[in-house]
């Protein structure tokens, strides 16, 4: 978005229809340009997970400037959540946080697998011991 047109978009009247379409040809120049940070983004998938990367970094820095744009120009139908600057993408976990999770769930899958094999024992020695009591006639 160049300064000029920022400019004149904020002395004229917000609005006038010249305004508005000035206001959308802007956003579909810069969702044009996200489209294509986008796409660069998928090219570059075998390396999604390196944090930094040029393409993820200005696709980043251009969702920004198009949701400040956005906000400015009253545009957007609905308000964005202003975007915490100092939080960082979270990183992916570590193989071992990966395994020790994943003990743990199959620790809980085993006990709850060994309770339902003993409380269906303790069903069947009833129901077993149901029938070889003798029963009064």
């Amino acid at each position: 978005m160049s300064q000029s047109s920022l400019h004149d978009s904020i002395h004229a009247d917000p609005n006038s229809p010249d305004a508005l379409k000035q206001n959308v040809q802007i956003a579909l120049e810069q969702v044009a340009r996200i489209q294509s940070l986008a796409r660069s983004c998928l090219h570059g998938i075998q390396h999604a997970y390196q944090a930094g990367s040029a393409e993820q970094t200005a696709l980043t820095h251009a969702l920004r400037s198009l949701a400040e744009f956005f906000r400015q120009t009253g545009i957007g139908a609905y308000p964005f959540p202003p975007s915490p600057e100092s939080q960082s993408a979270p990183s992916p976990p570590t193989q071992q946080q990966l395994i020790d999770s994943t003990a743990r769930e199959v620790q809980v899958l085993y006990e709850q697998l060994k309770r339902i094999q003993e409380s269906s024992t303790v069903a069947a020695n009833l129901l077993g011991a149901a029938d070889t009591v003798p029963r009064a006639r």
